[in-house]
């Protein structure tokens, strides 16, 4: 421990043209598994860009070096890839300077003088090159640095702390192009890895009924680090309800169902049929039909409640607008749904205890903690 405390208090400096050259030189690792997406927007990348020309210090690099097994050397950015690919992306044209500062009008790196190049190229980052540890405590240092820099939200933190089959499952999920076709999420939640978040409570729901808000997602991450039983069972309730729900809904219009609440409602609903599944073609037009028809018909009473509407509808209604991820809100709404697109008799359903399955958190020595208080919808 003191050779790594030793390390860690011996900071070494590498210019910008270094780290360009080990990304040409494919020794470069910008990415490691434990490390979020890409977040910094143009205005942020701008900003880091103008520090460097004037001068300015910015936040130190964390390296760790290693070798394959050629015996070439690798790179690896612990903490401060947003830095580097910022400025390796601004030296290959990617981005233009802001041009509300007067100093740059927009400038690219072509269009700074001989002297900003240069300045740009050879600027130092303090770096911090870690010795060779085992990788969960490269994870840990990781984490601590963005906890204490409050940049990580749960979802990347939790990238930063498992790496078994749950996350893998959960990523590989998130890679489905349907998630872009649907236009569920926005830029920003890939950006930030909420949507390997979203999709991590419908892969609950799926397997063990609907939950409070996400009371039990970094339970279930932590039981499924080493292994993940129902991961084939989970991969195939995703295809078949993705498949089903590409046929049954308009994704390029306006629908409601690209709202994350009701678009758990729906896939709640789905990953309830999946022995049914894949649907008819005359089951899929007329659940179609049903679809748009009751997501039209609950945006009108929600526009005015005065609106004659059935009883699920306007039950519905009521529980999307407020605590929409409060486990009563949500199978109130899917026991609406239900009855819609079945055609059976509806029931509010009553009580708030969990819809977790017992034989199953007894099988995974898991317990569901009690529902706390709700306030505002946080889907």
């Amino acid at each position: 421990m003191n050779a790594i405390r030793s390390t860690f208090l011996e900071p070494t400096t590498q210019t910008v043209s270094w780290f360009n050259k080990r990304l040409s030189d494919d020794e470069l690792v910008l990415k490691p598994l434990f490390q979020r997406n890409p977040v910094w927007t143009s205005t942020q990348k701008s900003y880091l860009i103008d520090s460097i020309l004037r001068g300015y210090p910015v936040p130190e690099i964390y390296l760790q070096t290693t070798e394959d097994k050629d015996g070439n050397d690798r790179h690896i950015v612990v903490d401060g890839q947003q830095r580097i690919r910022a400025c390796l992306e601004f030296l290959a044209g990617n981005f233009a300077l802001s041009e509300r500062d007067a100093d740059w009008d927009g400038a690219r790196f072509d269009d700074l003088t001989k002297d900003q190049k240069t300045a740009l190229r050879q600027y130092r980052f303090a770096v911090r090159v870690l010795p060779a540890l085992d990788e969960t405590l490269i994870r840990e240092i990781f984490g601590r640095l963005n906890r204490n820099n409050m940049a990580l939200n749960k979802q990347e933190l939790r990238n930063a702390t498992y790496w078994g089959e749950f996350i893998t499952t959960m990523n590989r999920l998130a890679d489905d192009p349907f998630w872009v076709d649907s236009g569920i999420f926005t830029v920003n939640d890939f950006r930030r890895m909420l949507d390997v978040e979203f999709i991590s409570e419908l892969a609950i729901a799926a397997l063990y009924g609907q939950q409070n808000k996400k009371d039990n997602v970094d339970r279930l991450y932590g039981e499924f680090e080493e292994e993940f039983p129902a991961r084939a069972e989970t991969e195939s309730t995703f295809q078949a309800v993705c498949q089903v729900l590409t046929s049954v809904v308009d994704w390029d219009s306006s629908t409601r169902w690209k709202r994350k609440s009701d678009f758990y409602t729906l896939f709640a609903f789905y990953a309830e049929q999946t022995d049914s599944l894949p649907l008819a073609k005359d089951e899929v037009e007329r659940q179609k039909a049903r679809l748009a028809a009751f997501s039209a018909s609950i945006s009108t009473y929600l526009a005015d409640d005065e609106t004659p509407a059935t009883e699920e509808v306007r039950d519905y209604a009521r529980y999307v607008q407020r605590a929409a991820s409060d486990l009563q809100s949500r199978r109130v709404r899917l026991a609406a749904l239900r009855a819609h697109l079945t055609e059976t008799a509806y029931t509010r359903p009553t009580g708030t205890k969990s819809a977790t399955p017992t034989s199953k958190l007894d099988a995974l020595k898991i317990e569901v903690e009690p529902e706390a208080e709700v306030d505002e919808d946080s889907d």
